[in-house]
């Protein structure tokens, strides 16, 4: 037990009589939770025990009210770790809750690219460096690009003289060379550029054994470039729901919801073609059921849990049609609930992540519509998300240590 505690006793006159290690309830808490984890909660108030019939008749009281309160810190250690044993690593809480996702990159995207016109004819200064859409730009002359309207400032600036970009390509990382061009009233460089995406998801689970969560079982991606975002920073928020948007073939359908305050309920770890990740301030309400791994994932009936109105989230039918080994598209799904055609036509934007629960056990999360047919989508398997959860939660408990 190591950094504990030392209290020193005194006499009246102020010398010391003797020095004894005086261990914190809570330091003894911590070290009697392991001990307990290793030979159970039987020996720990034997031990307690045999300590107060060991400290002679004159201290025999007080050892035995110590000993009981060591033997109820011993039944609460033990406790602890049997809840730990019970929440094992194959259950998770299924949510279905609607909530919004404010998602900041790292750097800009460049969204387009697009002709300016000057006095001298038309061209794009970007496009001719080799810039594509779909690229991060990190920084500019080495100084770090905070979002869109620094960057829009210090090209304007410029004054023509050229700017070196950081640029980010997929994993690559090189620099381009842009000069900017006066057209249209001032220094331009012929990119679109975003920083930041908001939008409606559903959270598919709650992990209890890291304490993150997972939704939309797809990435964040630039609505004009394709790409998914990188994450620099985000946050999961409230929204409240307050109409849908029937899907119709050719025409997908949406939930329409509002922030329902500025407040965030936790922060996004990751962005990932996989979904998003990250940790709820407050663990969610309801039950841990199992997981059912992807190789027993079968086709037939299954529920989906989503949220379309303000009753919050509800149970389904639907049908596992088809089942894939891709990396994200696993299963191809049929919507049979009268309820929820009748309501949003079938699967609509917003419905990503919406947990997939067969036999009362998560198989896998909804996660795109069929243009063409509302009443279809894709899902993909709850086992392949947990794993990212997993991986991404001991990603950054490194990080914070």
């Amino acid at each position: 037990m190591s950094r504990e505690r030392v209290k020193i006793i005194k006499t009246k006159s102020g010398n010391r009589k003797n020095q004894k290690s005086c261990i914190t309830i809570a330091g003894f808490c911590r070290a009697l939770k392991t001990f307990s984890m290793s030979v159970g909660l039987t020996a720990v108030c034997m031990l307690c025990t045999l300590w107060a019939i060991g400290a002679g008749p004159d201290k025999n009281a007080a050892a035995v009210s110590n000993a009981e309160g060591l033997k109820q810190a011993a039944v609460q250690a033990a406790a602890a770790v049997e809840h730990k044993e019970q929440i094992n690593e194959n259950m998770l809480v299924p949510m279905g809750k609607a909530f919004g996702i404010k998602l900041f990159t790292d750097g800009v995207i460049v969204a387009s690219l697009s002709d300016i016109y000057t006095k001298s004819g038309v061209c794009c200064p970007a496009g001719d460096a080799g810039l594509k859409q779909g690229d991060y730009l990190l920084e500019a002359d080495g100084r770090k690009i905070e979002n869109n309207a620094a960057l829009a400032r210090y090209i304007g600036q410029s004054q023509g003289e050229s700017i070196t970009f950081k640029v980010r390509r997929g994993d690559r990382e090189f620099d381009a060379q842009v000069q900017p061009v006066f057209g249209e009233g001032s220094f331009k460089t012929g990119m679109w550029i975003r920083d930041s995406a908001a939008g409606v998801g559903t959270l598919t689970f709650y992990d209890p054994l890291t304490g993150c969560f997972a939704g939309l079982g797809h990435g964040i991606c630039d609505s004009d470039a394709g790409s998914v975002m990188t994450l620099k920073s985000g946050e999961p928020a409230e929204i409240t729901l307050c109409g849908i948007v029937k899907g119709q073939p050719g025409a997908p359908g949406q939930l329409r919801g509002f922030f329902t305050s500025d407040d965030s309920i936790g922060g996004l770890l990751e962005n990932n073609e996989t979904g998003v990740y990250g940790r709820l301030d407050q663990a969610p309400a309801g039950s841990a059921v199992e997981i059912i791994p992807r190789e027993q994932v079968t086709t037939g009936p299954v529920k989906i849990l989503v949220s379309i109105d303000s009753r919050g989230p509800r149970l389904y039918d639907a049908v596992i049609e088809e089942l894939s080994a891709t990396p994200t598209k696993n299963m191809v799904l049929r919507v049979t609930d009268p309820e929820l055609l009748d309501a949003a036509g079938g699967i609509v934007q917003g419905m990503s992540g919406a947990p997939l629960l067969k036999d009362g056990k998560l198989c896998g999360a909804v996660t795109h519509v069929f243009t063409d047919d509302p009443t279809m989508g894709y899902g993909i398997f709850a086992e392949t998300m947990l794993e990212q959860c997993r991986a991404i939660a001991q990603q950054s408990d490194k990080d914070a240590a």
